[in-house]
């Protein structure tokens, strides 16, 4: 999900109505929420094997992600010596 960040930009105009910048940003986090964040459950972020190995740092202990070359769940955990390390969430 690409949450848009915040911009010190004038919220509404002179006439009170909202400016094209944050009409951009409303659309823009409306849209990943309704694309990731719906009635039919949260969407988990999916990557290849290959980038999860990337993307395996201590800033990512305490996420969840979705294995795409293998098709299973994995969670970040702290790999005891100081890093991290992504395990498969077993479920029966």
């Amino acid at each position: 999900m690409n949450i848009p960040n915040f911009e010190d930009v004038p919220f509404v105009d002179k006439n009170g109505l909202l400016t094209d910048a944050w009409k951009n940003i409303l659309q823009q986090l409306f849209q990943e929420l309704q694309n990731n964040v719906s009635n039919e459950g949260i969407m988990i972020p999916q990557q290849s094997a290959a980038n999860i190995i990337i993307l395996t740092t201590t800033e990512s202990i305490g996420s969840i992600i979705y294995d795409s070359t293998n098709n299973v769940f994995k969670a970040c955990f702290p790999n005891g010596t100081g890093g991290a390390i992504y395990k498969v969430i077993n479920v029966t």
